[in-house]
């Protein structure tokens, strides 16, 4: 039988239709010493946190083995035109010890020296000591390299993985090697040091999850990037910030931990009317899970959510007199059935002359002492036809 390896990528044209995700040029085949795919099921898709399917050889021979054959490769390929079993879905999650955290932990990375840069001006002395604080809180990770780690710890304190990732010191930019991606995995990586077994099951989580517990009535912030999520837990540290590590991720199974929240937010408002804002519900993802539109049908429903079932006090509870509010930059997204739950509000965005009045009442003059000018140091022009206000300093 033959020995099969992932084809190595040579241009587009050896990246295939994923089975699972149906994403097209992201899926690597299995291929024999000349090149020949052993079957289009059998490979490994790009999107290890969108999708994660993997079908290794291995596995396809356990389920079909009528195609092994010792040293006859032709009856395997007949078998490819057979139509293949689907893989068994992940269904054990498997962990990476806790030491590789803790000996990576470090804020000696590019992305960190780009963050102290940012806190130098908004801390000032203090600068070290906040970013020293937020790579213990979130746990970053570098490598020699000085690529930044991402841990995903659970809200039970477990590994799953970590995103390793490299940034531009001077400006926060990803830098890409000239591939799609430029993210490598730890799981990935010790899978290749033959550290974790072959079927080892990836099974993501949020980024900071395992910061809920420690604040169980906190305010939660879900962005997209771990970047994002740190900068944000920086300006705006009243809320938690969460990372789902990408849009893929916008899943109902990734906001399981998040259970609960809704009534620790009635416990929080301390009334039964408050008012609640659900942020973009515009980019809420559908997977083979469920969809979180579906549920929310339940919560804005008035003339449902007098019962409401929250999933981590199992208990009915009234949120009819809750008054709840949503954002979406976008409405073609959002299903017909959640819309019509909704009054539609259209806001136009700020004038020139608003944001002109924002900057001037509000924000020019925190800028001003954030870095240590006087009124007599800093002055705003008029600006003149066809140009931007003019500072002089």
């Amino acid at each position: 039988m033959s020995n099969y390896s992932l084809q190595k990528y040579k241009g587009t044209s050896t990246r295939h239709t994923c089975p699972n995700c149906g994403d097209r040029r992201s899926f690597a085949y299995y291929v024999d010493e000349s090149g020949t795919p052993l079957h289009p099921s059998v490979g490994r898709c790009n999107h290890e946190s969108g999708c994660g399917y993997h079908y290794t050889p291995k596995q396809y021979f356990h389920d079909h083995p009528e195609c092994r054959t010792a040293g006859d490769f032709s009856s395997g390929r007949q078998c490819m035109a057979q139509k293949p079993k689907q893989p068994l879905q992940q269904t054990v999650t498997g962990y990476i010890p806790p030491l590789y955290v803790e000996k990576s932990q470090s804020v000696h990375s590019n992305f960190c020296h780009f963050l102290s840069m940012l806190l130098d001006s908004y801390y000032g002395s203090k600068a070290k000591e906040v970013l020293e604080r937020l790579m213990e809180d979130y746990r970053l990770g570098a490598t020699r390299d000085g690529a930044v780690i991402f841990w995903q710890v659970d809200r039970e304190n477990k590994v799953r993985t970590g995103k390793v990732m490299q940034y531009n010191p001077g400006d926060g930019h990803r830098v890409k090697d000239g591939q799609a991606a430029a993210v490598n995995w730890i799981h990935s990586i010790l899978k290749r040091q033959r550290v974790l077994a072959e079927e080892w099951q990836l099974s993501q989580c949020l980024f900071g999850e395992h910061l809920l517990p420690a604040h169980p009535l906190k305010p939660v912030g879900i962005v997209e990037s771990e970047k994002t999520a740190l900068i944000c837990s920086l300006t705006y540290p009243k809320l938690l910030w969460l990372a789902t590590g990408g849009k893929y991720n916008f899943t109902p199974d990734r906001f399981l931990p998040l259970s609960g929240r809704i009534i620790n937010a009635m416990k929080q408002a301390g009334t039964i009317n408050p008012l609640m804002l659900l942020d973009e519900v515009d980019k809420l993802g559908v997977s083979h899970n469920g969809d979180p539109a579906a549920a929310l049908l339940e919560v804005l429903d008035g003339e449902q959510n007098s019962t409401f079932r929250d999933h981590f006090v199992e208990l009915p509870y009234d949120l009819s007199k809750v008054l709840f509010m949503c954002t979406a930059n976008s409405l073609d997204t959002i299903p017909g059935p959640l819309r019509d739950r909704m009054e539609i509000i259209e806001l136009s965005s700020y004038t020139t002359q608003e944001k002109l009045h924002i900057a001037e009442e509000h924000l020019l003059e925190k800028q001003r002492k954030r870095h240590g000018l006087t009124a007599k140091q800093l002055k705003i022009k008029a600006p003149d036809s066809g140009r931007g206000a003019v500072c002089d300093h």
